[in-house]
């Protein structure tokens, strides 16, 4: 393992995952495991706790879903191309206004 490379161990609901990654990484997937065992929690609080018809892999799925969405939306709102496009516009106007 080189020096780039950490090994951790995320503890997601209960259950380890072992996993390696870029040590510039750390915080970011410690992050993640804080935010996943939160959202799971919410769920399994939301649909009616430990007496739930649900099970833990039942959470998990609902939690990468709502992740991607979140995901997809948030790439949504970095398309710059509508705005290119604008600015595009904005600079030929102003080429024309100064040809005058």
């Amino acid at each position: 393992m080189g020096d780039d490379k950490l090994l951790v161990t995320l503890k997601i609901d209960g259950r380890k995952y072992p996993l390696k990654i870029d040590r510039s990484q750390e915080e970011a997937f410690r992050s993640a495991e804080k935010k996943i065992n939160n959202k799971i929690n919410q769920y399994r609080v939301a649909f009616g706790g430990e007496n739930s018809d649900l099970n833990a892999q039942d959470f998990m799925a609902m939690t990468t879903i709502q992740a991607l969405v979140e995901n997809f939306t948030l790439e949504g709102k970095s398309d710059t191309a509508p705005m290119e496009k604008k600015i595009v516009g904005l600079i030929e106007e102003l080429d024309k206004y100064l040809k005058k």
